[in-house]
């Protein structure tokens, strides 16, 4: 970047000193009508740094500097490092106790106001009498959630937890035996302008036919499920995971979202991962293929460049996990 400045500072110098100079009238007038042209180029370039890198804000799917910003603006977390509010002994007591853990969905990636989380909406539907705890962390799978629940969870024996579970949970796996694919790193350029960052990521970045990190990631995705190599290891991390929330007493519920960009793509898979909690003894399970393929994409999605659960879809999701899992229990709570 600094080479670029400093050549953009040379031609401007240089058309000062045409501008400056009185031995030829018809260059001082060319250096002159450039001049002019240079300070709109760089007045559009500087108004354009100053409302991207100050202004603009946008969840992707990949971390650009407008997620950045979305993050600073959206994103706030509490001691624990969680996008939840701080829970102390006090509200915790008497209350049945539902941990949710998760990635990017259950933590709300996309959603400005966290209540649209599908978690807090089954919080208000649940009332006082439960405390939903949000233990949702961005970029985690199913050891290092494992790892929370253990570790860094404020309740140490919850009543229930809730995995969301993404098919891009077996990556970790494959992360493991060394096999993910690298993604094609970004110029040093874009890290250090927003404006160039916005106009990489949005347009050259995008247009390109031969960038297709995205097509190749989902299709190893989708593969590591097929691999028996990686699929065993995977399972075996569920099951671990199924294992100790069974140690702790804890009832346990599976959420499933499929990949939002390729609903029916994503069936088989789900199943596959659906069958193997079965085979743990695990048979709570919401799947959300069949929902998620009847809601038209603009519904479904928080944006075209941002694949997660819109709001309206984690309201869909909260409603059925209470009215699927809890509501039977909380009519029988008030009746007696």
């Amino acid at each position: 970047m600094l080479p670029f400045i400093l050549i953009f500072l040379a031609v401007g110098a240089l058309l000062a000193l045409g501008v400056a100079q009185r031995h030829s009238r018809r260059l001082r007038g060319l250096a002159g009508g450039l001049l002019v042209s240079y300070f709109t180029v760089l007045l559009i370039l500087g108004a354009g740094e100053i409302y991207f890198r100050f202004f603009y804000a946008e969840s992707e799917n990949v971390y650009t500097l407008a997620t950045k910003n979305w993050l600073d603006r959206y994103w706030h977390t509490n001691s624990l490092g969680f996008r939840d509010r701080e829970w102390t002994a006090d509200d915790l007591a008497g209350r049945q106790t539902v941990v949710v853990l998760g990635d990017s969905f259950a933590a709300g990636w996309g959603l400005q106001d966290p209540a649209d989380r599908f978690s807090d909406v089954l919080a208000s539907k649940l009332g006082d009498g439960y405390a939903v705890l949000n233990l949702g962390r961005y970029g985690t799978a199913t050891p290092e959630q494992l790892k929370i629940l253990q570790d860094e969870s404020p309740v140490k024996q919850p009543d229930v937890v809730i995995l969301q579970y993404f098919l891009n949970d077996i990556n970790y796996a494959g992360l493991q035996l060394g096999v993910l694919p690298e993604p094609e790193p970004s110029p040093n350029w874009t890290k250090e302008t927003y404006l160039g960052n916005f106009i990489y990521w949005r347009f050259l970045r995008a247009t390109n036919p031969s960038d297709a990190f995205f097509t190749r990631w989902w299709e190893w995705s989708y593969a590591a499920y097929d691999n028996v190599g990686i699929w065993s290891v995977h399972k075996q991390e569920i099951k671990e995971l199924v294992d100790y929330v069974d140690s702790i007493g804890a009832r346990l519920i599976v959420v499933i979202f499929p990949n939002l960009l390729d609903v029916v793509r994503s069936i088989p898979y789900i199943d596959r991962v659906e069958q193997a909690f079965q085979e743990y003894g695990q048979h709570d399970i919401l799947k959300l293929f069949d929902a998620a393929a009847a809601w038209d994409y603009n519904d479904l999605m928080v944006s075209r460049r941002d694949s997660h659960a819109s709001a309206s879809f984690n309201h869909y999701v909260g409603e059925q996990l209470y009215e699927q899992f809890f509501a039977a229990d909380s009519a029988v709570q008030a009746s007696s």
